[in-house]
């Protein structure tokens, strides 16, 4: 998935409070000392599911949008690359659309800028402060997707990069979580946890911090979704028994579940278009070269629905073990009895059928696989 994409996915969305807000207008000023003369600035949000962008130019160093929402409104700004094409965003800020006036300052361009003027971005303006020493890490560790080509070549650094980014990425998982349990009264708090609950790992964190939150919060749309969310993701736990189902793969042939009874198995969710399912494949290929012949293998389950894409991405990442797909996307059968909301996903299944654990990756993966395959012998 390209990197735009994940922008929209995780980050903008809009929470219903349509019975308490009207249309309501907003002005956002802002300054940057180092904003140059004509930069192009960028605010993007969703409203009624609908991609909204308006633009405008910085002009002595400052800009303006105006506008109106109906209810509380996550959105982001960006600094001369329009979300509309750009590939990846490299500099941009998040702020609450709602009434009043809404002021950005920046010492840079739009890096560092502190936003505040309105009850809701000073909440969010007090979150950034505390993940100031977070984003100076962050900062200076380079995402492998802005790597020259000379630099990809180093496979190590490109996997040191992801790994350290990575544990960033989760770090600031876990102060959003602590925020939130801090602030239970706040929309923020509602808005992070409606982000953390994509997270498969997270969900049973987020259902604990979700039910502290203030009842008029829990009266929200995204509300509704976060709790289905919950609901969904506990359709299949360990400790439960895997559910059978059969496939087709890429050749025409019906594969079940079922035919793997009597080896561990782990059922692996992806697809083609899904950046983080892809960066997992050469883990997951030094793990099945490994564990084959210990009575292991892996299942994994496609969620595309181009088949030319899909077979295009296995023969690229060369997979090795077993893919299936319906070519129904989020609509599969499989991906909605087994509770998924985000890929990647992953469950482990023992010999008997029995979730052991899901949701597994990187070195946890291979603990895992270490603690129960340590007694198994190679064949």
């Amino acid at each position: 998935m390209k990197k735009l994409h994940k922008l929209l996915i995780f980050f903008l969305f809009t929470v219903g409070y349509t019975s308490i807000y009207g249309q309501t207008a907003f002005t956002i000023t802002g300054y940057g000392q180092k904003l140059r003369e004509g930069d192009s600035l960028f605010l993007s949000y969703k409203e009624n599911g609908k991609f909204i962008q308006k633009s405008t130019t910085a002009l002595h160093h400052k800009f303006t949008f105006t506008g109106s929402v109906k209810y509380p409104t996550k959105a982001y700004i960006s600094r001369n690359q329009n979300p509309a094409y750009a590939y990846f965003i490299t500099e941009s800020i998040y702020v609450f659309l709602e009434p009043g006036k809404i002021e950005i300052n920046s010492p840079d361009t739009l890096t560092g800028a502190v936003v505040s003027g309105t009850a809701l971005n000073e909440t969010l303006q007090q979150f950034a402060n505390q993940q100031a020493q977070l984003r100076e890490k962050r900062r200076l560790i380079k995402d492998p997707d802005l790597f020259s080509e000379s630099e990809k070549k180093d496979t190590a650094l490109v996997n040191y990069n992801k790994r350290e980014l990575e544990k960033l990425y989760y770090e600031e998982a876990d102060n959003k979580l602590e925020f939130a349990k801090m602030h239970p009264d706040s929309y923020v708090s509602l808005d992070m946890l409606y982000d953390l609950s994509r997270i498969n790992t997270y969900i049973f964190k987020v259902e604990e911090v979700y039910n502290t939150l203030a009842d008029n919060l829990k009266q929200s749309e995204y509300a509704a979704i976060i709790r289905e969310r919950i609901k969904t993701k506990k359709k299949l736990i360990p400790g439960m028994k895997a559910i059978d189902f059969s496939m087709k793969d890429a050749n025409g042939n019906t594969v079940s579940l079922s035919e793997f009874n009597g080896k561990y198995v782990l059922l692996d969710f992806w697809a083609s278009w899904c950046g983080p399912c892809r960066d997992e494949h050469p883990s997951l290929l030094r793990i099945y070269e490994h564990y084959k012949t210990r009575n292991f293998t892996i299942l994994s389950v496609s969620i595309d629905t181009d088949k030319q894409k899909w077979t295009e991405a296995i023969a690229k990442d060369k997979l090795l073990w077993t893919q299936v797909s319906d070519l129904n996307g989020n609509n599969s059968d499989v991906y909605q009895k087994y509770g998924i909301t985000s890929i990647p996903a992953n469950f482990l299944i023992a010999p008997d059928g029995t979730v052991i654990a899901k949701d597994l990756k990187g070195d946890s993966l291979t603990d895992e696989l270490t603690k129960v395959l340590s007694g198994v012998n190679k064949k």
